[in-house]
C-alpha cells in the first residue's frame, strides 16, 4: 500500500506562494530547506505540477509531473528515468499506482493539493509556517481557508501536533491520520 505525505510551506496568512511562479526556496527558512530534504530522502517518489517541477528541476529524482496538457503517461525526456507527465483527468489511478509502489511526497501546488485532499489519498501531512505575511499569493487549498485547515483534517480523522523549529518562530504542523 502506497503512504502519500503532503508537504508544503506557507506564510503565517496562509499562502504557499506569492504569485504563481514564486519559488519558495527563496523564503522558506533553512530549518524547512533541511526538513524538506529529510522528506524527500524518506519518500521514493514524488509528486507536483508542471510548474512546481520547472521551478526546482532535478533530473536525480523520481517524479510524477501533473498536467492537463499530455493525453499518455510518458517520460518527460526520454534521457531521464523516473520522471512521467500524468494527467490526472485521463488517466486511471491503477497506472499511477503501478509506476509508484511504496510513498508519495505531494508538493504541490493548489491543484495538486486538491486532487490529494479531494481523493482522500493523504496519510499524512507537513505544514511548515513561516513568520511572513505576503497579504496575497497562492493558496495551499481551493476551498479550504488557511484558518480552517487544522479543524477540517481534525474532523477528517488526523491528529495534528505542532512545534517551533527555530528561534524566528517558524512553526512546523504535523498531521497523521488516525
Amino acid at each position: 500500500m502506497i503512504n502519500y505525505t503532503l508537504a508544503f510551506a506557507c506564510s503565517q496568512d496562509g499562502f504557499i506562494a506569492r504569485h504563481s511562479r514564486d519559488n519558495p526556496f527563496e523564503w522558506t527558512s533553512k530549518d524547512d530547506q533541511i526538513h524538506l530534504q529529510n522528506l524527500i530522502k524518506n519518500n521514493e517518489w514524488q509528486v507536483m505540477g508542471r510548474t512546481t517541477h520547472e521551478l526546482n528541476p532535478n533530473e536525480t529524482r523520481k517524479r510524477i509531473i501533473f498536467s492537463r496538457g499530455t493525453d499518455e503517461i510518458k517520460l518527460i525526456n526520454p534521457n531521464i528515468k523516473n520522471q512521467y507527465y500524468f494527467n490526472p483527468d485521463l488517466h486511471q489511478w491503477e497506472d499511477f499506482e503501478r509506476l509508484c509502489k511504496d510513498s508519495v511526497l505531494i508538493l504541490g501546488g493548489t491543484k495538486v493539493h486538491d486532487f490529494f485532499l479531494y481523493s482522500k489519498l493523504i496519510d499524512s501531512m507537513y505544514i511548515t509556517v513561516e513568520p511572513l505575511n505576503f497579504k496575497e499569493g497562492v493558496p495551499a487549498f481551493s476551498y479550504i481557508n488557511f484558518s480552517d485547515i487544522i479543524p477540517f483534517f481534525k474532523e477528517q480523522g488526523f491528529s495534528s501536533q505542532e512545534e517551533i523549529i527555530n528561534d524566528k518562530g517558524t512553526k512546523l504542523i504535523n498531521f497523521k491520520k488516525i
